[in-house]
């Protein structure tokens, strides 16, 4: 692999920085409206994927499960997703039904699609609800891997029939990597251009933080089922993140919605192109707030740069806001002394001539030494501590800092509050 680094081979995991598909898929399906998320797997499955979330997010995550036990397990779980789907329908009413796999399910060969249409024989009248089936079982990778498949199962199930053609809405696909903040100002800057965005998946309605009277058990905000069947019709799309290229892709391949993939988000020419492309598409200028954040931004860069500049920075992150960060670092001069990823997906789109693998942060201890800074998330205290080294918490699960979700990394803003975090980290 380009830009691959050398690691000391080891035959076990020892801390582990990889986060399970299932919690990627559930992210997803947590920026739908009306959706009810349901695991086909254990009980205690969906009780960790809840855990990580509400601790990230700080906010209750809306999941179910089928709650195979022992005989199901040995026998197959294809009658108990039959019963999982059924219940949940007949109980919960959701607009849709949202389901994933798990390790177990998949080693052992449950066919969801064939339990699904054998459920409709069985009963007609949960035809009106849609009912989406992602697989995401442990070993096809990691966090990235999972949100990718769902969000292609929302697409492909929800939004597979054309829609009228709008000269004014753009379809949104934000990576894993994007906060609740973060798809709030990306639909923000579109509207500065006079689009209507529509983002696929929205968690900034659902996972934001907002104050809500008591939990329920389907999403509450995110994008509409409604919203999802007019992606077709849409003037252009966008994915944000190499991982989600696919998902762009299998719009204009099935509906013939221009495709434009931007790896990253973050970094000064990183957010010109995208900003130039939008100019292009709206035939309109570029908006005086929009000059006026990137002029922060160019005034924080020359103010700092001498303190940014040399600086030595390990990361360990998914592979997408690996790419959008190193990048940013990269450009203001700053040396990334060593990179690390959960899965190789995305990692294509790494700037030249940075050492990156895929290791845990056990590795991450191997290259630390020396640098001025760590980022990763909150489990990466574990180098970062004993080596006493500043450590910047990004990505999931972060839950030693507050305001998370409220967060924004990308757009100028995203970037000048990137930079400035790095500077303050480091002088603590």
């Amino acid at each position: 692999m380009k830009n691959s680094v050398s690691l000391a081979e080891r035959h076990y995991t020892g801390n582990p920085q990889k986060n399970s598909p299932a919690l990627g898929a559930t992210m997803a399906y947590m920026g739908v409206d009306g959706l009810l998320a349901l695991l086909h797997g254990s009980q205690g499955c969906s009780t960790f994927i809840r855990l990580q979330l509400s601790r990230h997010f700080k906010e209750p995550i809306p999941l179910n499960s089928t709650a195979l036990l022992e005989e199901t397990a040995i026998f197959g779980g294809w009658e108990h997703l039959k019963k999982g789907i059924a219940k949940a329908a007949d109980k919960f009413k959701p607009r849709i039904i949202g389901v994933m796999s798990s390790g177990l399910t998949e080693t052992f060969g449950d066919d969801m699609n064939s339990a699904w249409a054998s459920l409709l024989q069985e009963r007609p009248d949960l035809a009106a609800t849609p009912v989406v089936l992602a697989q995401t079982p442990d070993y096809i990778g990691s966090l990235q891997e999972g949100y990718l498949r769902a969000v292609l199962a929302l697409l492909e199930t929800l939004a597979s029939e054309p829609a009228p053609r709008e000269a004014k809405t753009v379809a949104l696909f934000p990576g894993a990597h994007f906060s609740p903040a973060d798809v709030e100002e990306l639909k923000e800057i579109l509207d500065l251009f006079g689009f209507e965005p529509l983002s696929l998946p929205d968690i900034s309605t659902s996972l934001d933080g907002h104050d809500e009277l008591e939990p329920a058990p389907v999403v509450q905000g995110g994008i509409s089922l409604s919203d999802i069947r007019r992606l077709p019709g849409c003037k252009a799309a966008f994915s944000f993140g190499p991982s989600m290229t696919g998902v762009g892709a299998a719009l204009e391949k099935r509906h013939g919605v221009a495709h434009h993939q931007v790896d990253s988000l973050t970094g000064l020419e990183a957010v010109d192109a995208f900003i130039l492309k939008l100019a292009e598409l709206s035939e309109k200028p570029i908006p005086e707030k929009l000059l006026r954040q990137r002029s922060r931004l160019l005034d924080t860069m020359a103010d700092y740069h001498d303190q940014l500049g040399t600086k030595r920075v390990v990361l360990a992150l998914e592979a997408d806001l690996l790419v959008a960060l190193t990048g940013s670092l990269t450009e203001v001069g700053a040396i990334v002394q060593g990179a690390l990823t959960a899965s190789p997906l995305g990692l294509q789109a790494m700037p030249p001539g940075i050492p990156v693998a895929v290791g845990d942060l056990e590795h991450l201890e191997d290259i630390a030494a020396g640098s001025h800074l760590v980022i990763g998330n909150s489990n990466a205290r574990q180098v970062a501590g004993p080596k006493k080294i500043p450590h910047l918490r990004a990505g999931l699960p972060v839950f030693d800092r507050v305001g998370i979700p409220q967060k924004v990394w990308v757009g100028y803003r995203g970037t000048q509050q990137f930079l400035i975090d790095v500077l303050n980290t480091m002088a603590k």
